[in-house]
Order: structure tokens, then C-alpha cells, then sequence
């Protein structure tokens, strides 16, 4: 069974970093994005670990721990290395003005 705790997964009894790879950013709109561990089967709710919005120039993060956790980027790198433990290269093309 999976579990989570923060940036970690507990697979088999052995708690796992979440790193840039296990990320998966997916765009809902323009300036709005879903984030999701690949580790975790789609079908199970834990796989989403949050949500990133642009808002007046400011990327603002909804992390789904215990309690929800919010924070706020000056960019969209920095808001989706948010949640690894190292940092993400990744990066989303539509970034324009919310």
C-alpha cells in the first residue's frame, strides 16, 4: 500500500523522495496547472499532489499535505520545484498573464 507524507512516498514499508522525474505538470488552462506523482497509479487520489495558479505575476502553490500547504513563487520553476526535493527543469509552455 502507498502512502504519503509531504514530498515522500512510503512504498513497501521504505519511505521514498519525491524527485524532478516523479513529477508531472498538466495544464488546465493558460495560467493553471495540476501536479501529479507518477509513482502513484492515476486512479488512486493520492497521485494528485496539488495545484499551481498564476495571479497578477505570482505563482501560487496548493500542496495537498496535512494541513494543506500554500506557498507563493516569483516564477513557475521555482513553484513546481516546490514539490521535489531536488530541483525541477521542467517548465510549462503557456505562461502568459493572468
Amino acid at each position: 500500500m502507498e502512502t504519503r507524507e509531504g514530498n515522500f512516498l512510503m512504498i513497501s514499508g521504505r519511505l521514498e523522495a519525491r524527485a524532478s522525474e516523479d513529477i508531472q505538470v498538466q495544464a488546465l488552462s493558460h495560467c493553471e496547472w495540476r501536479v501529479i506523482d507518477r509513482r502513484i497509479a492515476r486512479s488512486n487520489a493520492l497521485s494528485l499532489v496539488g495545484f499551481i495558479a498564476k495571479d497578477h505575476g505570482r505563482y501560487e502553490v496548493m500542496e495537498f499535505i496535512d494541513p494543506v500547504g500554500h506557498a507563493a513563487f516569483s516564477n513557475l520553476d521555482e513553484a513546481i520545484g516546490h514539490f521535489v526535493n531536488i530541483s525541477s527543469d521542467s517548465a510549462a509552455s503557456a505562461q502568459s498573464e493572468c
